[in-house]
């Protein structure tokens, strides 16, 4: 199955392979060591990839964090970085969700002093990395249709040791990933909560870089493909999980998406999402979703630009395509909000336009 466009003419430096069964078929030639998520890597699967692979293969660790977050990546580190003492050359292999791919992306810079590394991540100390230590290759098999942190540069890292709770983001100017190998089969064992709310991150990364003042004659058709393809597909999936053609094209909808990401970053809905996240416990893509359809008529009232891309992804335009999202929306569970009526809510996405993510929204623009 080929890939649609990507590379944003070099913007992106990742070099991405995109077929069904490609981890199961693909040849190393060097070390490596794998990093996989045990909800998405069966034990039977992990027996086969190392036969396949055989002495290349070095060390297999299993991440079995929840979040990607300081802690998390700290105990990987203290795992990860002796191996790289010992097999300096040795690439990584992740395989997983947006944690699993987020936490490489993070211990993949290995520092010569680990009790430094918390005050390095929090302090997002990127350029200085390459006179602490080494960054080591990284390769990326997403297991969920959705993340994009396959082509992206930056991580998540969740600080749940302060008070109250902050996201950081680790977004080194190299951070992005060496490959990524998107193999639309390993989506296929993601039961119906996790295809759908990676799905919908998938849908918020199309839309925030759309509404974004980064958006581009390049960024806006990868975006508009991936949000047409979600609102089609995701929605088979509901009652077929063993659609492999909806799968198939979910991935490549997450790809398109997360390579229009990687140039634009996300806006207004992500910067409302966290507290929701923190606060609620939502999964990311529903975090973000239930924002979708008020971020949306906030962004058409404000131009015609984001007037003419939502007419090509609901075939409407305005106050309909908001109404359609929302209806869309429910039909799989999920309540849309709207804050707009209150003084408290007015407060809420004033803070929110005012954060990193929020400046990138289109009503942020002069």
């Amino acid at each position: 199955m080929a890939a649609p466009t990507l590379h944003l003419n070099g913007l992106n430096p990742v070099q991405v392979e995109f077929a069904w069964g490609l981890l199961r078929t693909r040849h190393i030639g060097q070390p490596f060591f794998v990093l996989a998520d045990p909800a998405a890597v069966p034990l039977a699967m992990q027996f086969e990839l190392q036969s396949q692979w055989g002495d290349n293969c070095l060390y297999w660790i299993w991440q079995r964090a929840t979040q990607s977050s300081i802690t998390a990546a700290l105990s990987l580190c203290q795992q990860l970085w002796p191996l790289w003492q010992k097999h300096p050359d040795a690439a990584l292999l992740a395989i997983g969700g947006g944690t699993t791919l987020d936490l490489s992306k993070v211990a993949r810079f290995r520092l010569r002093d680990l009790t430094t590394a918390p005050d390095v991540w929090r302090a997002n100390l990127g350029p200085v990395l390459e006179k602490m230590g080494q960054r080591h290759p990284l390769w990326c098999a997403p297991t969920t249709a959705g993340t994009g942190s396959e082509v992206t540069a930056s991580a998540t890292l969740w600080d749940l040791e302060t008070s109250p709770s902050v996201k950081r983001t680790w977004a080194p100017p190299d951070g992005h990933a060496d490959q990524a190998w998107v193999d639309p089969s390993l989506t296929v064992t993601c039961p119906w909560p996790v295809t759908r709310d990676t799905g919908l991150d998938t849908l918020a990364h199309a839309l925030e870089s759309l509404w974004n003042v980064k958006a581009n004659d390049q960024t806006r058709p990868l975006a508009v493909q991936a949000a047409r393809s979600v609102l089609h597909h995701l929605p088979l999936l509901m009652h077929h999980l063993e659609d492999t053609d909806s799968r198939a094209a979910l991935s490549q909808a997450s790809l398109q998406a997360g390579l229009a990401m990687s140039h634009t970053q996300t806006a207004l809905a992500h910067a409302l999402s966290y507290d929701l996240t923190l606060h609620e416990n939502l999964p990311h893509g529903q975090a973000c979703a239930v924002w979708l359809p008020m971020v949306m008529d906030m962004a058409a009232r404000r131009s015609a630009q984001i007037r003419n891309d939502l007419a090509q992804i609901f075939d409407r335009t305005g106050d309909s395509a908001s109404a359609q999202m929302s209806d869309w929306l429910l039909a799989l569970d999920i309540t849309p909000r709207d804050v707009r009526e209150s003084t408290a809510g007015q407060e809420k996405i004033q803070q929110a336009l005012a954060s990193l993510r929020g400046r990138n929204f289109i009503g942020n623009a002069p």
